[in-house]
């Protein structure tokens, strides 16, 4: 199995994506099983942890993730670095890998890196006793002037973008975490602190790589990504739109969740995590399994059991009945009121003696149609089980009006 590290601080979302890209990568170029470990902070959202998860069970392997807090002491000395800033503190989360338990190599690959290799090739490389293998950094003639105020050797620095990591060998030197402390003491001001540190750490006992498995996108001309490591360092990252790789980082883009649908993934299973040492330098997290796992998911036990609706009681019902029948009775009552008003109030107008009113304040004007109120429904009574039926509603009818057919214009002459 490849054990493969990646660390990254994800302020603005946006690294969990450039990691997501870098597995796909090697996903895609490997037939070994990989073991992922992510090493974060709490930038780190839960959104884009569960979709790494997603990812990394999708092509059947696993993950975990490893919430880094730096040690009391080594925190009072990253805070005095200038340049640490500059970059990100994930930057330096690769110096504490190997605090990672029951681990003896891991590969780490910073997240601006193509693979386009089988990683099993740089796994399968034999330490021999050395602390790392590292290939030498191609921008090191211009670094001379730099690097040398620091103690360090232009011609062995080496780069950190692709370091294989042996981690039983370092353990076996238990000065070396003091010495990281002391360098970043004496020289505060360092540019590239987590490189420098490596270097100044280990530059004495280091094996080189080829070129193939870190190659600089601006030392490659031709462009030549096949069976390589790609290393887009500098300024122009292979996401941005200018670089010569950002084709190929759409294109595995376009397999992760964050493009692709969820369901298009399957849930990651989780298990519970191994029990760390007694002195943790990294808080652990569960890991999740492969697709197809014999492991179920595990349950909640204080699962509480859903709560059915009891119905009222039954005089809270009858009483709701009698005001609903109360409600629909005043209804009815204004609206026969509503209709007496219209009659008196309606004029009657006759050919040629214009608008006359009623003589008497009672009486009733003929309508031009007729109005008629809807009879009573069936209701049940105060007491349940006992039904009436009560008679038709009454229906107040009117006159049709009466038609005068003389003429306008003759002499009306009153009778004596």
């Amino acid at each position: 199995m490849v054990e493969l590290a990646l660390a990254f601080t994800d302020k603005d979302g946006s690294y969990a994506e450039h990691a997501a890209v870098v597995l796909t990568s090697v996903f895609l170029h490997t037939g070994s099983q990989v073991n992922v470990h992510i090493l974060h902070d709490e930038s780190l959202t839960e959104e884009n942890k569960l979709r790494i998860k997603q990812l990394v069970s999708h092509y059947n392997h696993t993950v975990n993730f490893y919430s880094v807090v730096f040690p009391p002491d080594l925190a009072e000395v990253v805070e005095g670095a200038q340049s640490v800033n500059t970059w990100t503190r994930g930057s330096m989360y690769r110096l504490l890998l190997p605090f990672l338990p029951n681990i003896g190599k891991v590969i780490y690959l910073d997240c601006d890196v193509l693979v386009n290799l089988d990683i099993q090739e740089l796994w399968n490389i034999d330490l021999n006793g050395y602390y790392l293998a590292a290939a030498r950094d191609p921008g090191v003639a211009g670094l001379t002037d730099i690097l040398l105020p620091l103690g360090l050797n232009p011609d062995n620095y080496f780069n950190s973008g692709v370091i294989v990591f042996g981690l039983d060998n370092i353990r076996h030197n238990p000065e070396w975490y003091d010495k990281m402390k002391d360098f970043l003491r004496q020289h505060p001001s360092t540019t590239l602190p987590d490189q420098d540190i490596l270097n100044h750490v280990f530059g004495s006992n280091y094996l080189q790589l080829g070129g193939e498995f870190n190659t600089f996108s601006f030392s490659n001309p031709d462009q030549d990504f096949n069976h390589k490591i790609v290393h887009f360092a500098g300024e122009t990252k292979w996401w941005d739109p200018a670089s010569p790789g950002y084709a190929l980082y759409e294109e595995y883009l376009n397999l992760t969740p964050w493009r692709l649908p969820e369901s298009h993934f399957a849930a990651p299973l989780e298990k519970k995590a191994d029990p760390w040492p007694s002195l943790p330098r990294l808080e652990h997290e569960e890991p999740a399994q492969p697709e197809g796992s014999a492991q179920l998911p595990l349950q909640h036990a204080g699962k509480q059991q859903p709560v059915h609706k009891v119905n009222p009681p039954r005089h809270r019902r009858i009483y709701g009945m009698k005001k609903t029948r109360m409600k629909r009775q005043s209804r009815l009552k204004k609206f026969r009121r509503l209709t007496k008003r219209k009659l008196l109030k309606r004029p009657v107008r006759q050919a040629g003696f214009g608008t006359l009113k009623p003589s008497r304040p009672y009486q009733a004007a003929p309508l031009q149609r007729n109005y008629r109120l809807k009879p009573k429904r069936r209701t049940q009574n105060f007491y349940p089980g006992i039904v009436t039926t009560p008679g038709r509603g009454r229906r107040v009818a009117a006159p049709r009006r009466r038609m005068i057919t003389e003429l306008v214009g003759r002499r009306y002459t009153p009778e004596p």
